[in-house]
C-alpha cells in the first residue's frame, strides 16, 4: 500500500477530521500563485521561437502565442501532499512551530476519490528539462492537429524573400480569419486546456525533496468557500476523502517535532476514538527538532 502524507496544523486536523474534508485551494491563492505561470512561460517561449525563427510556421507560432493569453486558473483548485513522512522540511514550511501533524493517506483510496469526482491525482514535476519536454511534446502534437500550410517546406524555401512574406501573410490569414480558421482554433483550443491541465504539476525544481502530489479539482462539484488569509480572501473547496462509513483512506498521523508529544498523541487519539477513525495508526516524529 503506498501512502501520501499531508502536514497541517492542529486546527488543520480537527476541522479535516470534522468535516471527513481536506481543503483545496484556488490556484491564484496559493502562497507562491506564480507556480500556475511557470509551464505559460515555457510555451510562450516555445511559440515565440517558432514564430521569430521559422518563418514556414510562423502563423502557427503567432496562434500558439496569442491564445496563450488567454488561459487562466479560473476555477483551478489544488491540495498538496508529499511522498515523505516526517521530512524536516515539511514541518519547518507547513506546520506551526512545536504543533504540527502529518497525516498519511492511502493514494489508492485518493485516486479512486479523484476518478470519482472526475478531478487528477499528479505527481509534481520539478526537473527543467523534463518541464521544457512536457511542454515541446503537447506543441508538437497541436502542430499535427493546426492546418498544414498550402505549400512544403522545400517549395517555401523555393520562393523568393518577397514571395516567402506574401506566402506567410496569406497563411496566417487563412488560419485566422479565413477557411482553415475553425480547424486552426480547434488545434490551439486543445493546447491550451492541456497546458492548463499540466501547469499546476509544474515546481521550481529547488522545492525537488518535498516530492509533492496534487489533487488538482478543475471546476469542482464542491461549494465554493472562502477563508481568511494573510491579507486577502482564499477560495476554497472541500474534498470529502473521508466520506465512506469505514475509514480506508487514513491510515496514519504522526505527531510533530512538540515540547510535550505524549499529551499531543493522547489529544489526537482522543479525536480520532470520538469520530469513530480508532483505527488510524499514531506514531511520533524522530526528528530531534526544537522551534519553539
Amino acid at each position: 500500500m503506498s501512502m501520501l502524507y499531508h502536514y497541517t496544523s492542529q486546527t488543520g486536523i480537527i476541522g479535516i477530521i470534522q468535516s471527513r474534508s481536506i481543503w483545496a485551494t484556488h490556484a491564484m491563492a496559493l502562497n507562491d500563485s506564480s507556480e500556475f505561470f511557470h509551464s505559460l512561460s515555457f510555451a510562450r517561449e516555445v511559440a515565440n521561437g517558432i514564430f521569430e525563427d521559422d518563418g514556414y510556421l510562423s502563423a502557427f507560432g503567432w496562434a500558439v502565442h496569442h491564445s496563450l493569453e488567454s488561459v487562466s486558473a479560473d476555477d483551478l483548485y489544488l491540495t498538496s501532499f508529499s511522498e515523505k513522512p516526517d521530512l524536516l522540511s515539511q514541518w519547518r514550511g507547513y506546520c506551526p512551530a512545536g504543533a504540527g501533524l502529518c497525516l498519511g493517506f492511502d493514494s489508492n483510496d485518493l485516486e479512486t476519490f479523484c476518478e470519482r469526482q472526475g478531478y487528477k491525482l499528479e505527481k509534481c514535476i520539478y526537473e527543467h528539462q523534463d518541464q521544457i519536454k512536457q511542454i515541446h511534446d503537447l506543441v508538437e502534437r497541436c502542430l499535427n492537429r493546426f492546418p498544414k500550410p498550402p505549400l512544403s517546406r522545400d517549395e517555401y524555401k523555393a520562393l523568393t524573400s518577397k514571395e516567402q512574406v506574401n506566402f506567410e501573410l496569406d497563411y496566417r490569414l487563412r488560419t485566422s480569419q479565413g477557411p482553415d480558421k475553425l480547424e486552426a482554433d480547434a488545434a490551439v483550443t486543445w493546447l491550451c486546456a492541456e497546458i492548463a491541465k499540466l501547469a499546476p504539476q509544474f515546481k521550481n525544481e529547488g522545492f525537488h525533496e518535498e516530492a509533492e502530489w496534487r489533487i488538482i479539482a478543475k471546476e469542482p462539484k464542491e461549494q465554493v468557500k472562502f477563508r481568511a488569509s494573510s491579507s486577502y480572501l482564499a477560495p476554497y473547496v472541500g474534498l470529502e476523502i473521508l466520506i465512506s462509513a469505514a475509514n480506508t483512506t487514513l491510515r496514519e498521523v504522526i505527531i510533530g517535532p512538540n515540547p510535550n508529544q505524549a499529551r499531543c498523541e493522547a489529544s489526537v487519539k482522543a479525536l480520532l476514538t470520538t469520530t469513530g477513525l480508532d483505527d488510524v495508526e499514531l506514531r511520533r516524529s524522530s526528528l530531534p527538532y526544537n522551534n519553539w
